[in-house]
């Protein structure tokens, strides 16, 4: 390939922005109807310098506030249309979710090789065929079955937190890494620096990266995907080359732990996909071992980081709002009693704990601006035109703390979803844009809601979660600091106290860790 030089590269970009922006114009005197509004752009770069980078989901809510509900930017010629309300992510990613089911192509994936994740595959036969299996294992029915394997491991995550209470953030991955590790794999991990929990940190830290809406220009200019790793400005290309090992690794590495140890290896999802392969058609054809592959490392790499960082946000919300600490506790107390542990038959039995989930997953947006879709064929909205192509942005952020739907939206008010005492209420069902939207919606949502429910109920009832003392002994105020500058939305690094509710409850814990062996 010829030298290409930083005037070239310049000139074509003009070139390329020029065409743009003409067919663009075109379009839209064709249609007639406006585009919504947004930022005035610039000449030839759009509103690229409009995108934020810090804080994006709150700064585009506030974009918001001034353009409407849709809010519309141009960068570089691609149009992208922020929503920014409930009901607008409700009329055009579930009312048109023929139209607007498509994923936006990301070309980081691509180079890395993160394709395989169908969550961000295109509306395409092949994601159909992985969203079905997956289903499978994680529709509703097939729940109950995996509740054995959480609560043993959220138990032994109170036993974690009897020996080294302040390490509740890496125990809290633990738990759900160990979790989903056994669910799928069958594998155990090891008590502390398991390399499968590692790896599993590494690949959700770069996918986390890459799906950041205008974090690599590459994504709005994907032509740049062909220029040498060796040009300056491509450290992308460089960057991705790299990462691509640790995503080959993650999908991989596992499944082929469970196939060598086939015969032996204990229940799971990979050995129930084999063995109904081997029943239907007698082998593993090698389009089904891709497929295995697949869906297996979606649910590897996606649920343990989501329920991490609910969890991490629950001890905050507890620290913050003691009062409804103890109302749980008190609702526990009556319903469990001291004498053993939360079980999942408790459920039904339990309102207001099942409203501080509920509220959990309102309060703190674990993907704030979700998982963006695409517009396939030109579409109209409230008098607006939707280009074909379109990215289209839910910003779940902004809906949670929508003052309409919920009063004082930054407060924790499990109330919120309770009515006359029991759970369950008209307010908006958080859950119904926190996981997606459409036929996008999460494929383990259910999954997540059954592993962050025992863990809120097992830790309350078992520990009491209270602010850090300072030198004089006295509590000190916490200042919840929430990152919302990435793909996945987590607290900053905090201190609390934990610490068992009794010695009777400490016994509990002990007991129910010596009774596996």
């Amino acid at each position: 390939m010829a030298f290409i030089t930083a005037q070239t590269m310049q000139t074509a970009l003009l070139v390329l922005a020029l065409i743009l922006a003409t067919v663009l114009w075109k379009r839209r005197a064709k249609s007639g109807l406006p585009l919504p509004p947004g930022p005035r752009p610039l000449p030839f770069i759009g509103n690229l310098f409009d995108m934020p980078t810090k804080h994006i989901a709150p700064a585009l809510r506030e974009m918001g506030s001034r353009y409407g509900e849709l809010t519309y930017l141009n960068m570089l010629g691609q149009p992208i249309i922020i929503l920014n309300s409930y009901e607008a992510a409700i009329g055009l990613l579930e009312g048109r979710s023929a139209n607007t089911s498509d994923r936006p192509r990301l070309v980081m994936a691509e180079l890395t090789g993160y394709m395989y994740e169908f969550a961000v595959q295109g509306y395409t036969q092949e994601w159909r065929i992985r969203r079905r299996l997956f289903h499978t294992f994680f529709q509703p029915s097939a729940i109950p079955q995996y509740h054995p394997v959480h609560v043993r491991e959220c138990r032994r995550f109170l036993h974690r937190l009897l020996a080294t209470p302040e390490d509740f953030l890496s125990l809290a991955r633990h738990v759900f890494s160990a979790t989903i590790m056994d669910v799928v794999y069958g594998i155990t991990v090891t008590e502390r620096d398991d390399p499968y929990v590692s790896l599993a940190q590494k690949a959700t830290i770069i996918f986390s990266s890459i799906v950041v809406p205008g974090q690599y220009l590459v994504e709005v200019l994907p032509f740049l995907k062909h220029v040498p790793s060796w040009l300056p400005g491509a450290g992308f290309k460089r960057q991705a080359k790299q990462w691509s090992k640790t995503i080959s690794a993650a999908r991989n590495t596992a499944y082929d732990a469970t196939l060598d140890a086939f015969g032996a290896a204990r229940p799971s999802i990979v050995t129930s996909l084999v063995e109904n392969a081997m029943s239907d058609h007698g082998n593993v054809s090698p389009q089904d071992d891709e497929h295995f592959r697949d869906i297996t490392g979606l649910a590897y790499l996606t649920g343990a980081d989501t329920s991490l960082y609910a969890t991490q946000a629950m001890f905050l919300a507890m620290v913050l709002n003691p009062d409804v600490q103890k109302k749980g506790q008190q609702e526990l107390d009556t319903v469990v009693g001291p004498d053993r542990l939360p079980e999942f038959s408790d459920r039904d039995a339990l309102p207001y704990i099942n409203a501080v989930v509920k509220e959990i997953i309102r309060w703190h947006s674990v993907v704030p601006l979700g998982v963006s879709h695409r517009v396939m064929v030109e579409d109209e909205y409230k008098g607006f035109r939707i280009p074909a192509g379109t990215i289209l942005v839910p910003n779940a952020w902004a809906m949670s703390r929508d003052d309409q739907a919920y009063p004082e939206p930054d407060a924790f008010i499990p109330e919120r979803f309770m009515k006359d005492g029991t759970y369950g209420s008209d307010v908006r069902d958080s859950e119904t844009y926190q996981f997606g939207f459409g036929r996008r919606i999460c494929p383990g949502r259910h999954f997540a809601n059954d592993a962050l429910f025992i863990t809120v109920a097992s830790v309350l009832h078992a520990f009491n979660i209270e602010p850090p003392l300072g030198p004089d002994g006295e509590p000190v105020q916490i200042a919840p600091n929430i990152n919302l500058d990435s793909f996945l939305s987590y607290p900053e690094k905090f201190e609390c106290r934990i610490t068992p509710r009794s010695g009777k409850a400490e016994a509990l814990i002990r007991q129910a860790v010596k009774t596996e062996h």
